[in-house]
């Protein structure tokens, strides 16, 4: 019975070294990082399915004409702070692109947005575009 026991214990404190070692580790995303966010809003296409990229529809500012398809990229990250009371920049930026007819600027339209970015878009570009987006005072 005692050798069972031990048996336990070790099989248990080799299964906690086990599990403590092979958190996170490589597929942990980082902090979001601006100049690679913007590298990857400013281009034309996205993911592994080459889908229309932000700036197929999100136009810079009023220079660009007028925001037809999205809202303008310039001051979002301001507009995120307010936008949904209740809810903080960052959250209201991630849902925007993970779940996009959540909330739904007035004068666009639920379904315009393409709807797999969460699944399309790997931890560290979701958290890289998210700071570019966020940086637009």
């Amino acid at each position: 019975m005692r050798k069972i026991l031990v048996l336990v214990l070790l099989g248990l404190v080799s299964m906690m070294a086990l599990a403590a070692c092979s958190g996170g580790g490589s597929t942990a995303a980082g902090p979001g990082d601006v100049a690679r966010g913007k590298g990857l809003y400013n281009q034309k296409t996205l993911g592994p399915k080459s889908t229309e990229g932000c700036v197929s529809c999100h136009v810079y500012d009023e220079s660009g004409g007028k925001a037809e398809k999205a809202p303008y990229t310039k001051g979002t990250g301001t507009r995120a702070a307010s936008r949904v009371p209740g809810m903080s920049a960052e959250a209201y930026v991630r849902e925007s692109i993970v779940k996009p007819d959540a909330y739904v600027v007035e004068g666009f339209n639920k379904g315009d947005m393409y709807q797999f970015w969460e699944k399309d878009l790997t931890p560290q570009q979701m958290n890289d575009l998210i700071a570019y987006i966020l940086s637009e005072k």
